[in-house]
């Protein structure tokens, strides 16, 4: 199966958003919590390659903010 590697500041939106695009989603996972976008980006960087996952670096959102990495298989 693939998996995906992610940041956000609304983690229940963004897995909401996901299961629309894969309805058989599964193993959603809330890989930790960061206080800036780039530290977030950083997890989600180093995620995506140990494990080969699909991930898009960038997006929206203030640098400053709750960020959330997460991670799913479909």
């Amino acid at each position: 199966m693939a998996c995906r590697v992610g940041i956000t500041t609304d983690p229940e939106g963004r897995k909401a958003y996901w299961q629309g695009q894969h309805p058989y989603l599964y193993d959603w996972r809330i890989e930790g919590t960061y206080g800036t976008k780039s530290q977030a980006q950083a997890v989600e960087n180093q995620i995506a390659a140990q494990r080969g996952c699909v991930a898009y670096p960038g997006g929206a959102g203030a640098e400053y903010a709750t960020w959330y990495v997460y991670s799913f298989q479909y």
